[in-house]
């Protein structure tokens, strides 16, 4: 598969405040993705960004008594910021408000009413600013809405365009049905089946007399409901209409990485909004849960944040990569604690693949002067961590490619747990005290040595600067380099190679005093 395209985006944030790890959660987790595919030989274009064009954005500028843009930008700076102190691999970090999307998005409407896909109309409906979205009745809880239950519901009344999804409630139903996977998981595709069970409506696209937002074409009178403008950031970022080569090298997207509280606006308006303007269809939607602390979801919407930024200087920023990532599985709600990152820091980063990395090549810089020894012929010990190589490379690479970002970690920390077990079983400190044991000494550090190659290139996405640091450590070239089919082998390490320790990957934590 290798130079083979794939297209990655995450949803795109609204800057109406800071960001929270719950942001970072879902950048970070696509970014492994992103690393995950570049590391194999895939073309890799990852579009993260901003999604500025929002009422609630502007009422949160006039509230801190800022002028709109001057907000949006400091905001958007802020979410770029933590995507870079988070090491995020983005290739492009889009704004709604860049000159080229406004014409992206006028040229999508613009499609629409040439196909006789918008007409004017007057929405009477319940609105939840928080969400940016119209509900009926029946989707509140007590008469609220269930993301955002300390806000008012608003009633409007208002002379909008209307987008004619009902127009295309049979090819969504037929997408679902010979495309399955179109939204994955199986719960996820399962909410989206019962919406088109009951039955679309067609829906409002445009707001009147607002002065934040992108002007409908031809209707200045009018903006674009936001949703409508933050969903065809996927197609601007992919160079729609302006790069016509651009755009058929990259469209469709392969995957589009969301959170669940989204997942009608991608999985049945954006198939139909595309279809309306003559475009394909992403290949896929991944929709993943919530992160939750002290019981509540980590959200804007609820006040319950974390600091991205303090969380990556505390633990580190390849530690809480690792951590956010292992400690919730991507598919449904987790609950995270400073509590559970610490017992998992220290229980597999610091006694578990530092310790491993550590002891390894200690060994051979104490019993072999730093040179890489021979592997000999290994025994039953040896054999184990080879096979569990096999495995961890096998297992890896599908439990990564479905997004199971915990699991495939898991299989890394499996691979490194049979190392311990193998020192345990053949006691390498007792096979460097006789002369007639030297083979055996070299065969279980050359296969420690090995597989510590084989964790850090496995690590890569999830803990990129420390997976650089282990390939340093044993002299070889940098994970993310060209030629996975060469390194992701048994047998690559060269002996002779001069190795050496360093410093701790990652210093155990003491939280004694906490």
């Amino acid at each position: 598969m290798s130079g083979q395209k794939f297209y990655l985006t995450t949803a795109i944030y609204y800057v109406n405040d800071r960001p929270g790890l719950h942001h970072a959660y879902e950048f970070t987790a696509t970014d492994a993705l992103a690393r995950f595919h570049r590391q194999r030989g895939r073309d890799v274009y990852f579009l993260t960004g901003s999604d500025e064009n929002a009422t609630k954005n502007h009422q949160a500028a006039v509230l801190a008594g800022e002028d709109t843009r001057a907000f949006v930008d400091r905001l958007a700076g802020e979410f770029r910021r933590a995507q870079d102190a988070w090491s995020i691999s983005y290739d492009r970090f889009i704004r709604t408000t860049d000159p080229d999307h406004v014409e992206a998005v006028q040229e999508f409407i613009r499609r629409w009413i040439a196909n006789g896909d918008v007409y004017l109309g007057t929405y009477e409906g319940l609105y939840c600013v928080g969400c940016e979205a119209f509900y009926e009745e029946s989707d509140l809880v007590d008469g609220k809405c269930e993301l955002h239950p300390s806000r008012v519901i608003e009633r409007l009344q208002e002379e909008n365009f209307f987008f004619r999804l009902t127009k295309y409630e049979q090819a969504l139903r037929e997408l679902y049905a010979k495309q399955p996977t179109f939204c994955v998981p199986e719960i996820r595709r399962n909410e989206v089946l019962g919406w088109l069970a009951r039955g679309l409506r067609d829906i409002s696209i445009s707001r009147r007399d607002l002065t934040w937002g992108i002007p409908f074409p031809d209707h200045p009178e009018h903006t674009v409901y936001v949703w409508f403008d933050a969903l065809i950031n996927y197609v601007t970022g992919a160079g729609f209409p302006h790069d016509p080569a651009r755009f058929a090298r990259w469209w469709p997207a392969d995957l589009h990485v969301i959170g669940k509280d989204i997942s009608r606006f991608h999985c049945i308006y954006w198939p139909a909004m595309l279809l309306a303007a003559g475009l394909p269809l992403p290949k896929q939607v991944y929709v993943h849960g919530f992160l939750e602390y002290g019981g509540q979801r980590l959200s804007k919407g609820t006040g319950n944040m974390i600091d991205p930024f303090a969380s990556a200087e505390e633990w580190g920023v390849d530690g809480i990569r690792y951590l956010v990532l292992r400690a919730a599985p991507f598919e449904r709600d987790s609950p995270v604690s400073s509590e559970r990152f610490s017992e998992l820091f220290n229980a597999e980063l610091a006694n578990g693949i530092g310790n491993t990395v550590q002891r390894t090549l200690a060994m051979i810089e104490k019993y072999f002067d730093g040179l890489l020894p021979a592997p000999n012929q290994g025994g039953a010990s040896e054999r184990r961590v080879r096979d569990a190589a096999a495995r961890a490379l096998d297992r890896h690479d599908d439990l990564a490619a479905r997004l199971d970002l915990s699991g495939a970690i898991g299989e890394i920390v499996d691979l490194l747990k049979s190392v311990d077990r193998m020192y345990t079983e053949t006691r390498p400190w007792e096979l460097a005290k006789g002369a007639e044991s030297r083979g055996a000494l070299e065969s279980v550090l050359y296969t420690g040595a090995e597989a510590v190659r084989i964790a850090g290139l496995l690590l890569w996405p999830y803990t990129p600067d420390v997976s650089e640091r282990i390939a340093e450590r044993l002299a070889q070239p940098g994970p993310g380099a060209a030629g996975w089919e060469q390194v992701a082998r048994w047998g690559a390490l060269e002996p002779g190679a001069r190795v050496r320790p360093g410093d701790a990957l990652f210093p155990r934590l003491d939280r004694s005093a906490a």
